[in-house]
């Protein structure tokens, strides 16, 4: 990767970051895709893999 590539990658991830505390701070679950399964982290930390919405 050349200077650019990485300065990027550095300030998306930082964003990323930012955005998981907020919605944290906010509530609200971050959900991922782990090997195609989707899962849900709740604010408190905990892992679902049911969709908590329904």
């Amino acid at each position: 990767m050349n200077e650019f590539d990485v300065k990027i990658l550095s300030i998306a991830n930082k964003a990323v970051h930012d955005a998981q505390e907020e919605n944290r701070r906010l509530g609200i679950a971050n959900v991922y895709s782990l090997n195609g399964t989707l899962v849900w982290q709740m604010p408190d930390g905990s892992i679902r893999t049911d969709d908590p919405n329904v």
